[in-house]
């Protein structure tokens, strides 16, 4: 009779097919792989975000730094009076040699404005205050030309004004008028024109080769005049100004 040796177990070999620890590390898997694609997605958000928002700001900065062209009415008051133009002009800033359409033969800047004219005019420009008077020599392109032009620096603009209003009877008088650069004073006849914009006084005289006198009817002398009066020395010096 045989008997089973004590505390003698068989255990059966495990079965092939259960992995169940498989199974689980694939069931916590899934969570992990979702969440890492999520938050790479909301990183590529974050950072096209940011994109975007320094585009923006580089473009307002952009347009920000482009001067805004003023109008007429603005320039106009910017350059009012001597308090709020307070700086006074150069003969860099109105005459630059090089970088106008007219030649410029030679510069001046005093503040004596009675060097810049002759007759009665002087004791006007006296009597308002002109601090200032740029004045150039130049040559025309278009015209076998000599022209003395310049810009006085009046307290205001109702001084100016003034002053423009007396310039056209003492002129037509021959009381008083603007002299050539050398200091002579015009002939009569010799065709003279200014302007008034702000607290200043642009004119010219004009003359012909050796200072022969220009017909007034010369079709040239409206051309220089709205050239040098009305584009460059209010639009381009002035307006720059402002």
């Amino acid at each position: 009779m045989r008997h089973a040796t004590p505390g003698l177990i068989r255990l059966s070999a495990p079965s092939r097919h259960r992995r169940p620890a498989r199974s689980q590390r694939h069931a916590w898997r899934e969570p992990y792989r979702t969440a890492h694609l999520l938050t790479r997605g909301l990183a590529a958000l974050i950072v096209l975000g940011i994109c975007v928002m320094l585009g923006v700001l580089f473009v307002a900065d952009e347009r920000d730094a482009t001067p805004r062209r003023l109008a007429a009415a603005e320039i106009d008051q910017l350059i009012a009076s001597r308090t709020v133009d307070p700086e006074p002009l150069t003969e860099a800033e109105v005459f630059p040699s090089g970088s106008t359409a007219f030649g410029v033969q030679e510069t001046g800047l005093t503040a004596d404005c009675t060097i810049a004219v002759t007759g009665a005019l002087r004791s006007t420009l006296q009597r308002y205050g002109c601090s200032q008077a740029v004045r150039a020599a130049l040559t025309v392109p278009y015209a076998d030309y000599r022209v003395t032009a310049g810009m006085l620096n009046l307290p205001d603009a109702t001084g100016a004004t003034a002053v423009g209003d007396q310039v056209r009877s003492l002129v037509e008088s021959g009381d008083g008028g603007f002299a050539q650069m050398s200091g002579e004073a015009t002939g009569a006849g010799t065709p003279v024109v200014w302007r008034t914009r702000g607290h200043y006084l642009m004119y010219c005289v004009i003359t012909g080769p050796d200072g022969a006198l220009v017909p007034a009817d010369e079709p040239q002398l409206d051309q220089l005049t709205h050239d040098l009066l009305d584009v460059y020395l209010s639009e381009t010096v002035l307006s720059r100004r402002a």
